[in-house]
């Protein structure tokens, strides 16, 4: 395995761990940033004010985009699997 095919696999893999986890991140700091604002202007500062309506959103996420975000995981592992005979001499 050349350094090249090396990057190739490090850049794939980067990549999909930010197709995997960007909407639930992306979600998570949305909500967040919105309850924040809701609670700096009503001085609430309750904990689970801030949790509750992030684990809602991030439960919504993974109902929506689970199964696509899972296919896609399914096939990148395929991918990786059937080129790794090719790939390591």
């Amino acid at each position: 395995m050349d350094t090249g095919s090396v990057l190739e696999v490090t850049v794939r893999a980067l990549w999909m761990s930010l197709v995997l986890c960007g909407p639930i991140l992306l979600v998570m700091l949305v909500v967040g940033l919105v309850i924040g604002i809701v609670q700096a202007a009503t001085s609430v500062n309750e904990s689970a004010l801030a949790f509750i309506p992030k684990l809602i959103a991030v439960a919504i996420v993974i109902l929506v985009a689970g199964p696509l975000t899972l296919s896609m995981f399914v096939d990148y592992v395929r991918e990786v699997l059937t080129s790794l005979p090719t790939s390591v001499r």
